[in-house]
């Protein structure tokens, strides 16, 4: 009975040293899951925002086609325009002037969409913050070689009042 419990004895200790030979204590660490980072906002809607800047992109004086940048509160790109007041001056080539008052003659090109019921200006949001203003017709004087554009943009909080951009 003796030789019975040592070899219980020994079995049991190969058993428990067999079933420890492998480590359950993995070291390795799955990263933490970061939470998805919201992108920056980088637009504002006409009628949310309370200042509006516009900067001049390009100009087609002879067809009365406009684009502009619109910005607002934090230098965001201002999106849904649609109030604008649009000017397109016409000036003769440098040295033209008036015989009467020796002052430059100009002609003007213009639609009003703020106040006016009927509104003659195309306006589409080429992307985020730009937009193209293109006049329905638009007649010049076969003098005119030079264009000034005057807008102004009108929303909920915010009015650009009517400036010429340079």
């Amino acid at each position: 009975m003796k030789h019975t419990k040592i070899c219980l004895a020994i079995g049991l200790s190969s058993v428990l040293m067999l079933g420890c030979g492998s480590s359950d204590d993995d070291n390795t660490t799955e990263p933490p899951v970061e939470p998805p980072v919201e992108p920056p906002v980088t637009t504002i809607d006409i009628n949310d925002t309370q200042s509006l800047s516009a900067v001049l992109q390009s100009v087609d004086g002879e067809k009365g086609s406009v684009t502009l940048t619109l910005t607002g509160d934090d230098d965001k790109q201002v999106t849904s325009a649609s109030a604008f007041n649009l000017v397109i001056m016409g000036y003769p080539e440098e040295g033209q002037a008036s015989t009467k008052y020796k002052l430059a003659w100009h002609q003007a090109n213009h639609s009003n969409c703020i106040t006016d019921e009927q509104c003659t200006l195309n306006t589409h949001e080429a992307e985020s913050g730009v937009y193209n203003l293109d006049l329905d017709e638009v007649e010049w004087k076969a003098a005119v070689t030079n264009y000034r554009v005057a807008v102004e943009v009108m929303g909920d909080k915010a009015h650009l009042e009517l400036a010429f951009l340079d």
